[in-house]
């Protein structure tokens, strides 16, 4: 979709700083204490190379700019890639395996078969184009009745780009195709979409309504893929308990064929579900509504029937951000009154389920009251709706990385969503070291450092940039750099006690035991209950010949030892 403009707004400007202290991905556990604590002063081996520090690197997020407002909004529509059988050379001869002959199917993959075949004709693939024959969404659709009207979802005809609907294709799974004639309704709040085709003779699909989705169950999501034809991939589905699961269903699986529309089928073939956010991710989470909506519309006496050029074209953008409580919302947000914020955003969520602004400002109110997951399951929902605001990729992977790794998702999210945001919002400095710094905890310390570089030409005063950065250069061995750049990072923030731990063990490994000495005395008057560096104290002072700093240092690395024991 073309960008949005940035609505008009009296009173506060639309930017929102995100005061939030990243909490560390993770935190190691507290290496051994060495063999020389029996005899602190005793004579060591020659300090190891600097290495990068294993509780993880803090990140301070204060001050960043977010501008929630300015982004480019669309729909996600998959490449359609097209396959000429004709330009495969066949193999000759045939191999071995392909001659054999084939095995006998489980009763299982029997039974999905049967399902499959059952359900096939009622699914097609939905492409919406504009009048230069350029896609503008992708999705699936069920026949629901014999006269050929088709239920998908709303989100395929969005306000944001009915204006610039032309026409709307289906692709059926026995490789026909036709295009729809108009709409009965179209509803964003309940999702429902109801089409009517060129054909009149159709099988549809029976609904199940009244389904209980308390506990996961198994199911299966269907869709139709121009590769593979008609897909039927296993998958789990549960309701969504937390404070913002607003009715949504969670869709969990190993594979992810389903798209915008994709019906949720029970072990019958009954159509419980239907897909309404795709969240663009390898390891996916789709996001569903029960049929509930969709069969009341249905019992209701038809619409008249309206040409695509009548589709609804409200609430876009500019309506929704317009909202007076949108903006009260926004303003009780920016004012840190969490709680208050809190039931303004849901009322919000409820008005505007497909605002994408919505819902990733109340992930953002979230994260500032601790909840975590229901931070992350709005921000997926907010990068579903617009993949294309590497803001909100940003949001997401800051939102995976508080929430840590207890939930059942996939580890990779974060390092992918962030990979996305800096693709898609490439002079976003913050995206940039907090992909260094997962890179930097994955071992990939030639990506962290690449990303480290980047981070440092966008945001040259960034003190806590220039530490990971040293921190990085150590671990790849080049010393030199690293000084460097804890220097740097000093000269810009002389009271980041880890920097100057940093480089103590730099300046030790060089042997400069008196500087090394300074340095940790910086880092112990900035942490006094550091006791690796209270420790490595003891040891530059003796080497430094000061014997009574180097027993009162160990007796205060001892006093810390014994506290946190405690």
């Amino acid at each position: 979709m073309t960008r949005t403009p940035k609505p008009r707004r009296t009173g506060a400007v639309l930017l929102l700083l995100i005061a939030l202290l990243l909490a560390d991905g993770g935190r190691a556990e507290k290496p051994a204490l060495p063999d020389a604590v029996l005899n602190p002063l005793a004579p060591r081996a020659a300090a190891p190379s600097p290495a990068l520090p294993q509780a993880g690197t803090p990140f301070d997020l204060d001050n960043y700019e977010n501008p929630l407002l300015l982004f480019e909004s669309t729909n996600p529509v998959p490449d359609a890639p097209f396959w000429n059988e004709d330009l495969l050379t066949p193999l000759q001869p045939l191999p071995e395996e392909l001659t054999e002959s084939p095995r006998e199917l489980s009763k299982e993959e029997q039974r999905l078969m049967a399902l499959g075949a059952r359900v096939a004709a009622s699914i097609a693939s939905v492409r919406v184009w504009d009048k230069f024959g350029a896609p503008l969404a992708a999705g699936v659709g069920s026949y629901v009745n014999t006269d050929g009207v088709l239920l998908t979802d709303a989100g395929l005809l969005h306000p944001e780009i009915a204006e610039r609907v032309d026409y709307v294709t289906l692709q059926h799974a026995d490789g026909t195709s036709s295009r729809i004639h108009g709409f009965y309704h179209v509803d964003l709040v309940t999702g429902i979409a109801l089409l009517q085709a060129e054909e009149g003779d159709t099988q549809p699909l029976e609904l199940a309504p009244g389904h209980d989705f308390t506990s996961e169950q198994a199911v299966h999501v269907l869709a139709v893929s121009e590769k593979r034809g008609l897909v039927l991939a296993s998958a789990r589905i549960q309701a969504d308990p937390a404070l913002t699961g607003l009715g949504w269903l969670d869709v969990r699986g190993e594979d992810s064929p389903g798209a915008v529309g994709s019906p949720v089928l029970d072990e019958e073939g009954r159509m419980i579900a239907l897909v309404a956010l795709a969240v663009p991710l390898k390891n996916w989470k789709n996001f569903a509504l029960p049929v509930e909506a969709a069969a009341l519309e249905l019992r209701q006496p038809r619409a008249p029937l309206h040409p695509l050029s009548e589709l609804p074209r409200r609430p876009g953008l500019r309506e929704v951000t317009n909202d007076p409580a949108f903006v009260e919302a926004f303003r009780t947000l920016e004012e840190k009154r969490f709680a208050t914020a809190l039931r303004k955003l849901l009322q919000l969520t409820r008005r505007y389920p497909r605002s994408a602004e919505c819902w990733a400002l109340l992930g953002l109110n979230a994260l500032h009251l601790g909840a975590d997951s229901e931070a992350l399951n709005c921000q997926r929902k907010a990068v579903a709706l617009d993949p294309k605001a590497g803001l909100y990729w940003h949001q997401l992977a800051v939102a995976r990385l508080r929430a840590g790794s207890g939930l059942a998702t996939a580890a990779g999210e974060d390092r992918e969503a962030l990979q996305l945001a800096v693709d898609q919002r490439p002079d976003d400095a913050q995206a940039w070291l907090l992909l260094a710094g997962h890179l930097a905890r994955e071992g990939d310390l030639k990506g962290a450092d690449d990303a480290l570089r980047r981070t440092t030409l966008l945001a040259p005063e960034n003190a806590r940039a220039h530490y990971l950065l040293a921190c990085v250069r150590g671990q790849l061995g080049d010393h030199a750099g690293a000084q460097l750049a804890v220097r740097r990072s000093l000269n810009l923030a002389s009271d980041q006690a880890e920097a100057w731990y940093y480089q103590g063990l730099l300046q030790a490994h060089r042997g400069e035991h008196a500087e090394a000495a300074k340095s940790w005395q910086r880092t112990v008057r900035l942490q006094p209950r550091h006791p690796q560096a209270w420790l490595n104290l003891a040891h530059a002072q003796r080497k430094a010949g000061r014997e009574t700093e180097a027993r009162q240092a160990i007796l205060e690395h001892q006093k810390v030892r014994a506290q946190a024991a405690r």
